[in-house]
């Protein structure tokens, strides 16, 4: 087993109307809220630095939401609190833990033009069982789409992308939720395809840990994004 850790890729309409930071501030911490009990990595987030060049709790609103702001103003002077905004945050663990359990998270949202895009990237688990990775990250997208129905969300190591199916298009790997269709007796060739009223598939392509340098998850997430392309299900990348 190869496993290259995984990388939540959960993308939202854009905003209806621009946001103020102090709105998509508050989404992105329901957001990871929604997800702090699956296993302890996802959860104890430090924003990644305040205007000390300190990591702060994220739930430290006032001083978050000022930070990210200033931010922003270094490349849009203009910028006055409404619009796009990111905020990024880690993990809280030690030096020796971070070789291990890294996590690092990033939320970009609030213009009415262009999607918002909420990644988790993550090293091993800290109490979760081997065979069980794939429960949390299922998991995850299900409590993740709660907050907000996603445009496209999926679950797969960074090495897995150039291995995709479709250069041009989204990809799935070990996960991916698509939206607004029941394909749960359409898919007998994955490990799970789960219809979630309201909000779209979720889709498991093998419940090992994925490696992406297993031939067999290989060609299951192949023969996953060739059946989504076929029926117009996947989305092309940056859409």
């Amino acid at each position: 087993m190869s496993y290259a850790g995984a990388v939540i890729s959960f993308i939202v309409p854009p905003a209806e109307n621009p946001m103020t930071a102090e709105a998509v501030y508050d989404r992105w911490v329901s957001m990871l809220d929604s997800i702090n009990q699956e296993d302890p990595v996802l959860s104890q987030w430090r924003y990644a630095y305040d205007e000390q060049g300190i990591p702060i709790d994220v739930h430290e609103k006032n001083r978050v939401v000022k930070d990210a702001i200033k931010t922003v103003r270094e490349f849009k002077h203009d910028h006055n609190g409404t619009g796009l905004i990111s905020f990024a945050c880690r993990g809280n663990f030690s030096v020796d833990e971070r070789k291990y359990h890294y996590t690092a998270n990033r939320f970009s949202w609030g213009d009415d033009r262009r999607a918002g895009v909420f990644f988790i990237d993550t090293g091993l688990l800290k109490q979760t069982t081997w065979p069980n990775y794939w429960q949390v990250f299922a998991n995850c997208l299900r409590k993740l789409s709660e907050v907000i129905p996603p445009r496209w969300a999926n679950v797969a190591p960074f090495a897995y992308v150039d291995l995709a199916a479709f250069p041009h298009r989204e990809w799935v790997g070990w996960m991916a939720l698509v939206p607004d269709v029941d394909l749960s007796n359409e898919m007998p060739f994955v490990a799970l395809a789960e219809y979630l009223p309201d909000i779209g598939t979720l889709i498991v392509t093998t419940k090992e840990p994925f490696d992406p340098e297993n031939e067999e998850h290989i060609k299951l997430a192949r023969a996953t994004e060739v059946f989504l392309a076929d029926r117009g299900l996947l989305p092309e990348r940056g859409i």
